[in-house]
């Protein structure tokens, strides 16, 4: 098991991993017809054999000896978003969970959200991951300790050739009215699939972006939020504070690039400290 720093004195670590894609090889004839046979492919061609399933046990561990104090996943549990994905991720996650005492939370990606046939199994899964919450509740704000963390959901089933995230004016208003209310705690973050800018700190491509990303990153600039945590993009990346901008961290994907994040919070003096962690690279698991 690769080391993680012990935790600073009075510190809260908050564990970032996304991007599992613990897809399942099953077939129908009915993935031809839409944007599962596209899913289905990406993953023969780019996952199969290659997902690092063992470093969810290594979060796991990290959690029991104290080295963290809670988890946020940020999507993309799944390839196409099917019930026996969903059973698979929430199997592999439970031991997290446990360890971390329920203090974990998840928000869905574009592959979690694949086709509208599958949204009743993701709506399940997310109650479960989520103690309960709903997910037409998001956007709103949950605590993780001394963190208050914006769960976002632009997550809907899309054209074949688009992979963005989209929110309707409705959510966008309530989302206005959740940052400009008093923090519930000591420092508020934004947790969202779709990145705000990639890892070379540009604007990510208008088929895979977050539509309004601007104005998000424009709420973040008048200090709205402290830092926004996204998937997404599988190769990590961490774009610190400029010109008054928020902390932008991209975990990259726990079992593809075997990368997660750690944000360390002070409350004493309210400083975050958010850094890249690169796990060893275990076997590969079919």
């Amino acid at each position: 098991m690769p080391p993680l720093p012990p935790k600073p004195q009075g510190a809260f670590r908050l564990l970032h991993i996304s991007d599992l894609h613990a897809g399942i090889s099953d077939w129908s004839w009915k993935y031809l017809l839409d944007k599962r046979c596209l899913g289905r492919a990406n993953q023969f061609l780019s996952r199969q054999g290659k997902l690092s399933l063992q470093h969810l046990d290594t979060i796991a561990q990290w959690c029991r000896d104290g080295l963290a104090d809670a988890v946020l996943c940020t999507g993309d549990l799944t390839s196409i978003g099917s019930q026996e994905e969903f059973r698979l991720a929430l199997s592999l996650l439970q031991p997290i969970r446990e360890a971390c005492h329920g203090r974990f939370l998840y928000v869905p990606g574009n592959h979690d959200a694949y086709v509208q046939e599958n949204l009743p199994h993701l709506h399940q899964a997310f109650r479960e991951l989520n103690q309960g919450l709903e997910l037409e509740e998001l956007p709103c704000a949950q605590s993780l300790g001394p963190l208050e963390i914006v769960l976002l959901s632009p997550a809907r089933p899309c054209a074949p050739w688009l992979s963005h995230g989209t929110m309707p004016p409705c959510d966008w208003d309530k989302l206005g009215y959740i940052l400009n209310s008093p923090c519930t705690g000591s420092l508020r973050l934004m947790a969202c699939h779709f990145p705000l800018l990639g890892r070379r700190g540009r604007p990510l491509f208008w088929r895979s972006r977050l539509e309004g990303w601007q104005t998000l990153l424009q709420w973040g600039e008048k200090g709205l939020f402290q830092a926004y945590c996204a998937g997404h993009v599988h190769y990590p990346f961490l774009l610190p504070p400029e010109q008054a901008r928020p902390w932008l961290v991209g975990a990259g994907s726990l079992t593809i690039q075997n990368s997660c994040a750690a944000l360390d919070f002070l409350p004493d003096d309210g400083t975050l400290t958010p850094r890249l962690l690169t796990l060893q690279e275990p076997p590969l698991t079919p």
